[in-house]
C-alpha cells in the first residue's frame, strides 16, 4: 500500500474517538452501528462497547453486503438509521448514497454514513489522523471554493477537465466531526467536495489505481465528459466493466462529484474508501449527487475514481499543484 506510514493505534482507542470525539455520542443517546457481512467483528465489537461505555443505547444491524454502493439497506434498517440519534455505517459498499442516509437525516438523525471495512485503515491507515487538525485545512480549502465559479484540475496522467461550483456549497466538513441533529459526513475524514453544476462540465479524466465496486485498475480509464455528462469510456477490461455498470442506469452518465483528499494518513490500496482520502489526491464521481448533497440527480450508482499528482485551480489560482495542498 502507498502512504505515510503511521504508528499504529489500538482500535479500542480508535474507536473510542469515533464514536465519542467525533460522532459526540453522549449518555443515553440511541446509537446506530449499520455493518455489512464484510466487516472484521472485533471492529464492530469495540464500536459497540465505546459507544456502551460513553453510556448510550448501542444497536448493532449487520446486513447482507449490497451489490453495488448506492444500494440501499432493508427497510427495517432504513427505520431504525431513522430513529436513532446517531447512526454509523461501516460496509464494503458504501451507504452514503441513498435515500436511507436522506431519510434518516431528514429524521434529525446525526452520523457517518460511511466508512472504510478494513481493519486496517483503523488502525494503522486513515482513521488514526489527527481529523481536527484535518478540519482546518479543509475548511481553508471550501473557503477557497465558496463562491467561486470554475475549477480546473489535471494531472500527468492526462486528465484535465473543467467545471463549475457557481452556487454549490463546498463540503468542508468532511471530517467526520458531527454535533448536531441532522449532520451528517463520512470517515475517513479528509476531504472537500462538491457537485459540479450539471451540464456545465468539459474535459477528460483519466482514473487511475482504484474505483468503487471495480478495485484495483490494471489500466487508467479515459472518461471524455461534455456538458456535464461521460460521452466516452476508453480503456481496457476495467472500462468495459464501468460502461457495463452505467449502462441504461439513470443519471449514470452524469459527473457527480469532485472531491480533494486532504488526510495524510491515508493509504493507497485496492479499496476507494480510504484511498480517495490521500492528502493531495483528487477524485470525481459518475451517478448520483442528490440526498442532501447538492446535487440534482437522482441515481442508484456513485462511482468514485481517483487521480494523483494533480493541480488543481481555482478561477485561475492554484489550491494544489502536483500533489501538494497549497492552502
Amino acid at each position: 500500500m502507498d502512504g505515510i506510514t503511521f504508528a499504529s493505534t489500538p482500535l479500542a482507542e480508535v474507536a473510542r474517538r469515533v464514536v465519542v470525539e467525533y460522532l459526540g455520542t453522549a449518555s443515553g443517546e440511541a446509537f446506530l452501528l449499520v455493518t455489512d457481512d464484510g466487516v472484521a467483528p472485533e471492529l464492530a465489537d469495540a464500536l459497540m462497547a465505546a459507544a456502551a461505555a460513553a453510556g448510550a443505547d448501542p444497536t448493532h444491524a449487520r446486513i447482507a453486503a449490497r451489490e453495488r454502493s448506492g444500494e440501499e439497506p432493508p427497510p427495517p434498517v432504513v427505520g431504525a438509521m431513522a430513529a436513532a440519534d446517531v447512526c454509523l455505517c461501516v460496509a464494503t459498499r458504501s451507504i452514503y448514497h441513498t435515500a436511507a442516509k436522506g431519510t434518516a437525516q431528514a429524521a434529525g438523525t446525526r452520523g457517518c454514513f460511511n466508512a472504510p471495512a478494513d481493519l486496517g485503515a483503523w488502525t494503522s491507515g486513515a482513521m488514526v489522523a489527527d481529523y481536527a487538525a484535518i478540519r482546518a485545512v479543509a475548511e481553508r480549502v471550501a473557503g477557497r471554493l465558496r463562491g467561486a465559479e470554475w475549477v480546473t484540475v489535471t494531472s500527468p496522467a492526462g486528465s484535465d477537465i473543467t467545471v463549475s461550483t457557481k452556487g454549490r456549497e463546498p463540503k468542508g466538513w468532511y471530517t467526520g466531526i458531527v454535533r448536531r441533529p441532522g449532520e451528517i459526513s463520512a470517515f475517513p475524514g479528509g476531504e472537500v467536495s462538491f457537485p459540479p453544476v450539471e451540464g456545465t462540465s468539459n474535459g477528460v479524466i483519466v482514473f487511475e489505481r482504484v474505483m468503487t465496486d471495480i478495485g484495483r485498475l490494471a489500466e487508467p480509464v479515459v472518461v471524455t465528459v461534455e456538458d456535464g455528462l461521460a460521452v466516452a469510456i476508453e480503456g481496457g477490461e476495467e472500462a468495459a466493466r464501468l460502461r457495463e455498470m452505467i449502462d441504461g442506469v439513470p443519471g449514470g452518465t452524469n459527473l457527480a462529484e469532485l472531491g480533494i483528499g486532504l488526510n495524510p494518513a491515508a493509504r493507497v490500496s485496492d479499496e476507494i474508501t480510504e484511498s480517495k482520502k490521500k492528502q493531495g489526491t483528487a477524485h470525481f464521481a459518475l451517478g448520483d449527487n442528490a440526498g442532501g448533497y447538492g446535487g440534482v440527480v437522482e441515481s442508484p450508482v456513485h462511482l468514485d475514481g481517483m487521480l494523483f499528482g494533480v493541480t488543481i485551480t481555482v478561477d485561475g489560482e492554484e489550491i494544489v499543484r502536483d500533489g501538494e495542498v497549497l492552502v
